[in-house]
C-alpha cells in the first residue's frame, strides 16, 4: 500500500499544493491503492518539501520522481496511447506547468498581498496565535528568495500576470477542443495540469491570477470534467 504524505485539503480544491494534487490525480488515474497522511509542515519531507510517499517501507520525495518510480514499479505508462510528438507535449506541458505556472501560483498566494490575507489565516491556523506574524514573515521571506532563486522577483506584479496569461493561453491553445491533454483519455500531463488548473479556477481564493485562469472557458470545462472523471 502507498502512503501519500500532502498537506490537507483547502479553499474547495482536494489539496492547495499543485504538485501535491498532481500526484493524487496521477495515483487516481493510474488506478493505484494509497491512503493519505495530512502533513501540513513541508520540513518534515525528505527533501523538505511535500508531497512524498513511502511504498513498501521506501521513501520517495518530489512528485515527478514519485511519478516515474511507481511508473517503474508498477509497469504502468499513462502515455502508452500517444506516439513520440505526443510524449514530447507531455513534457513540455508538465514543464510549464510544475517550472514557471506553479511559480506564480505561488506569488500570487504568498507574495501578493491580497493573496497572503486569504491563505495566511488558513495554513497558519496550527500555529500559536502570537507566533503566527513571526512564523508568516519567515515563510515569506523563505518563499521570496526561492522566487528570486528561478528569476520571478526581478519582475514586476504586472510583468509576472502577463507571464500567466502566457502560460495559461498556451494551455489553452493546447488543449483545443479535445477532452484531455491526452486526447480523448488523459495522459500524464493531465495529473500536473490539472494539479495548478482546479487550484486556480475551482479554489475559492480571489487572486489576479484565480480571476485570469477563470476567463478561460475551455480550462474551466476542462476543469470540471477532470473533478468528474478523477474526483467524483
Amino acid at each position: 500500500m502507498i502512503t501519500l504524505f500532502q498537506f490537507p485539503p483547502a479553499f474547495n480544491v482536494p489539496n492547495i499544493s499543485p504538485f501535491c494534487l498532481k500526484l493524487e490525480t496521477f495515483l487516481r488515474l493510474a488506478g493505484l491503492e494509497y491512503h493519505v497522511q495530512h502533513v501540513m509542515d513541508p520540513r518534515k519531507g525528505p527533501k523538505g518539501k511535500l508531497p512524498f510517499i513511502k511504498v513498501d517501507g521506501e521513501v520517495i520525495a518530489d512528485s515527478e520522481v514519485i511519478i516515474q518510480a511507481l511508473q517503474r514499479r508498477y509497469a504502468l505508462d499513462l502515455d502508452a496511447g500517444l506516439d513520440a510528438r505526443g510524449r514530447g507535449w507531455a513534457v513540455a506541458i508538465t514543464r510549464l506547468c510544475d517550472q514557471h505556472l506553479a511559480p506564480l501560483l505561488v506569488y500570487f498566494r504568498w507574495i501578493d498581498g491580497p493573496g497572503w490575507k486569504q491563505v495566511a489565516p488558513v495554513l497558519l491556523r496550527g500555529i500559536p496565535a502570537p507566533l503566527r506574524p513571526l512564523l508568516g514573515a519567515l515563510v515569506r521571506r523563505k518563499i521570496r528568495g526561492q522566487l528570486a532563486g528561478v528569476g520571478l522577483m526581478a519582475h514586476s506584479r504586472d510583468e509576472l500576470l502577463e507571464f500567466a496569461q502566457r502560460d495559461l493561453e498556451a494551455l489553452d491553445g493546447l488543449l483545443g477542443d479535445v477532452p484531455f491533454f491526452g486526447g480523448a483519455q488523459p495522459c500524464s500531463a493531465d495529473a500536473a495540469a490539472y494539479g495548478i488548473l482546479a487550484n486556480l479556477i475551482l479554489s475559492t481564493l480571489e487572486t489576479p491570477l484565480n480571476h485570469m485562469a477563470r476567463e478561460y472557458e475551455r480550462l474551466v470545462a476542462y476543469c470540471e470534467r477532470m473533478q468528474q472523471r478523477v474526483w467524483s
